[in-house]
């Protein structure tokens, strides 16, 4: 039986070669390492790719407390990317503690689907990378480095996530965070990171800010206040500070 099978294949050709092969360029040949010959075809291709390359977002915030210009710098940021990344501050170092400012982040974007709120750790600006942020108000006149934060964070962080892009706020009114910035859109296109600085949320003529909730806190003027956070930090004052 075995013989009548192989003399049937043997007769429909089934072990014969096909008459034309179909080959890569040999220059577009793996060889286990990569090529440093180009093909434009190949070429063209890669750049399709990368049109279509999911973009992975990341803000660093410290979010005390968490504002509505938190939540619209937020909101933007998913709209542009796959995936976004909220980092809340770890340190403990701010009015608010950890993890009550984890908590707001979280419950003031629970609707967005495509945002997940994680702890920034010791290794984004904390007191071990960028101790500076945590003594703003005593240096506003000095000048700061912060590229030791985000080395760390354009060499370790960002690839284990993936992340391609950063965000953040513009800053008109904190010097120190304004060097932040500048220096997150001076180091982070050099990892291949694209920075974003987004023009800040505004009500009755100022910005929203963190700070500016803290100063109507000390009279309790609940009037102002819920015009510049979400219900969900709302609740939440009102009951710490009842």
């Amino acid at each position: 039986m075995a013989n009548i099978i192989y003399q049937h294949l043997a007769d429909n050709k089934f072990y014969s070669n096909p008459k034309t092969e179909s080959k890569l360029p040999e220059n577009i040949v793996s060889r286990g390492s990569k090529s440093t010959v180009t093909n434009p075809d190949l070429e063209e291709y890669k750049a399709s790719l990368a049109e279509v390359k999911l973009k992975i977002g990341s803000i660093v915030m410290n979010c005390n407390p968490f504002t509505l210009g938190h939540r619209y710098l937020i909101e933007y940021a998913s709209k542009q990317v796959s995936q976004l990344y909220i980092f809340v501050v770890e340190e403990d170092k701010s009015i608010f503690p950890f993890k009550d400012r984890l908590d707001l982040v979280k419950a003031g974007t629970a609707d967005l689907k495509n945002v997940t709120v994680i702890p920034s750790g010791k290794f984004i600006i904390s007191q071990l990378t960028f101790a500076d942020y945590f003594n703003k108000a005593d240096i506003q006149d000095k000048q700061i480095d912060p590229t030791q934060d985000l080395e760390l964070f354009a060499t370790e962080i960002a690839p284990t996530l993936n992340i391609n892009v950063r965000f953040a706020g513009e800053e008109p009114l904190d010097l120190v965070t304004k060097q932040y910035n500048d220096g997150m859109a001076r180091i982070l296109p050099k990892h291949n990171i694209e920075f974003h600085e987004i023009p800040r949320k505004e009500e009755n003529g100022g910005v929203i800010s963190a700070s500016r909730v803290r100063k109507h806190l000390d009279t309790r003027d609940w009037s102002e206040i819920e015009q510049l956070v979400p219900q969900t930090t709302l609740s939440y004052l009102k009951e710490k500070f009842k």
